[in-house]
């Protein structure tokens, strides 16, 4: 502990350890590694200006922003602390720690912040980090998937055979079906739909147990055929399927990101 009741630095093979950190994740099943994505993740938080905990080994800890990312000059604009003591200890530690306080959780690592001034102010300036963790909540991040050619299907046992339900979205925590004809009495509220099943590209099937949580809505067509929108959550849904769904669902991202 130093004078001011705070950690002393770390050892030289504790920093080379959190160097080599900066480059790797701490759970690769939710890394991304593309550029242009951590450049597209990075720039969200700017824009609802998300509150980011900043900590550093030496027990310095600060909540801040993303203030914007300049990606042609490869750097990060973060918030300061009013405290210049504070910020002095920040610039001065090899390695800080960075995770967002809501939403999908987003973490990453640099090595060394330096103070610039920009035209609102001061701020901190790190290189846009290459690789950052998205590590979504189940409440949160519900993507629209592909329709017509493309639409995912689920395929929901009923009696001797099975609905074939079109998916129309997907998080973590569930999916989000359209289904035509009906109304079918195993889309009761609450109940466990067991033994479904979701094929997802290059992926393949990925088995699974669903409930239903709500109607949505409940349409005609023109030609006078029920369609019914619905949303289920995913009930006691295995790590490896999960790991499957948010690889699936990174992937999806990354091709709505390629598309802007």
């Amino acid at each position: 502990m130093d004078a001011d009741g705070m950690q002393c630095c770390p050892g030289m093979d504790e920093f080379d350890r959190q160097v080599k950190m900066t480059h790797q994740a701490e759970n690769p099943e939710f890394a991304i590694h593309n550029r242009k994505e951590i450049v597209f993740v990075l720039e969200d938080l700017a824009k609802h200006r998300t509150p980011v905990n900043l900590d550093t080994p030496e027990g310095v800890g600060l909540v801040t922003s993303v203030l914007g990312v300049n990606s042609e000059g490869n750097h990060v604009y973060m918030d300061i602390s009013p405290d210049d003591r504070i910020n002095e200890r920040i610039t001065h530690s090899k390695y800080v720690s960075f995770v967002t306080q809501t939403g999908v959780k987003v973490r990453w690592h640099a090595t060394h912040l330096h103070l610039v001034e920009l035209q609102d102010g001061n701020a901190f300036s790190m290189h846009v980090p290459a690789v950052i963790e998205r590590i979504q909540r189940r409440e949160y991040f519900r993507l629209s998937t592909p329709q017509g050619s493309k639409a995912l299907i689920c395929r929901i046992p009923n009696g001797d055979g099975a609905i074939e339900a079109n998916i129309v979205d997907m998080s973590l925590g569930g999916i989000g079906i359209s289904v035509r004809g009906g109304p079918y009495e195993v889309f009761a509220p609450d109940a466990l739909l067991e033994g479904c099943s979701v094929e997802l590209p290059v992926i393949g099937v990925v088995p699974m147990n669903l409930r239903v949580r709500g109607i949505w809505t409940s349409i005609k067509t023109k030609s006078g055929e029920q369609v019914h929108r619905l949303g289920l959550e995913f009930e006691g849904l295995s790590r490896a399927a999960a790991n499957v769904i948010q690889r699936y669902l990174i992937q999806l991202e990354a091709e709505k990101i390629n598309l802007t």
